[in-house]
């Protein structure tokens, strides 16, 4: 059985990004070394970034009002 990894917002936000751009789970899971298990949560990964990219937007926002 394998280690478990952990992996950075960063290479999260790759991975998640290059998803959204059309490339394949399994190609990802290959080119990344990331497990097919993993695969599933990568659309997760932006939704998160998504919503913690608009809290920093709105929080810059209400701060230079």
């Amino acid at each position: 059985m394998g280690r478990q990894r952990s992996h950075s917002i960063e290479f999260k936000r790759q991975v998640a990004q290059e998803f959204i751009a059309g490339e394949s789970l399994y190609a990802l899971s290959k080119q990344h070394d990331i497990s097919r298990q993993a695969d599933s949560r990568l659309g997760s990964y932006e939704a998160k970034i998504a919503r913690w990219s608009a809290w920093l937007a709105a929080k810059r926002s209400k701060s230079s009002s």
